[in-house]
């Protein structure tokens, strides 16, 4: 399975069943919870198994990987980003997902391995656009998206339920010709 390097010793590779106690430990913050689509809270040790597992599954039917860890110079799980659904070559388009455990915000790292996936995205999954969604309130995640060159398409009003309430989604689109692979 690929490894993909960023920079000062991050990397992206396979999630793996080791992950486990950081996947856990990291989804316990109920802010990653609140800007996440899927995530459920409290994150359980079966939550994080059945992921893992789902995971590991999936990519051996896969020609390429399509959810990788984020890890720290440790080697230690620290975000996830993917196209957890993406069955490779049976469309053209994905749904980019991520999160990042909170200690790392702020330090443009999320965009680094966002682009960094991307890049990939668009090499080895044949994909030729990428969507994301983005809670309203979200505007780190939103920034992300736009340094990548994603446009905003629309704001789906009252699109997803979190917490017992209807929420406005923005969505996101970007075209393999428009990435900025540098910006």
């Amino acid at each position: 399975m690929p490894e993909l390097p960023l920079s000062n010793g991050f990397v992206l590779s396979p999630v793996e069943r080791s992950d486990r106690d950081a996947i856990v430990e990291h989804l316990q913050d109920r802010e990653i919870w609140r800007n996440t689509l899927y995530i459920p809270y409290p994150y359980t040790e079966e939550d994080a198994d059945t992921w893992i597992e789902g995971r590991i599954n999936h990519r051996r039917d896969q020609p390429a990987e399509v959810t990788f860890a984020l890890r720290n110079p440790d080697e230690k799980l620290i975000g996830v980003v993917g196209a957890d659904d993406l069955e490779v070559g049976t469309t053209h388009r994905a749904n980019l997902g991520y999160w990042l455990a909170k200690p790392y915000w702020g330090r443009g790292l999320m965009t680094r391995a966002a682009r960094r996936y991307t890049r990939y995205a668009f090499d080895h999954l044949e994909v030729v656009r990428l969507t994301a969604e983005v809670f309203s309130w979200n505007q780190a995640s939103a920034r992300v998206l736009e340094k990548l060159g994603f446009q905003r398409e629309g704001r789906l009003r009252k699109h997803r339920e979190k917490d017992g309430d209807l929420v406005d989604v923005l969505y996101y689109g970007l075209l393999r010709d428009d990435f900025r692979p540098e910006a």
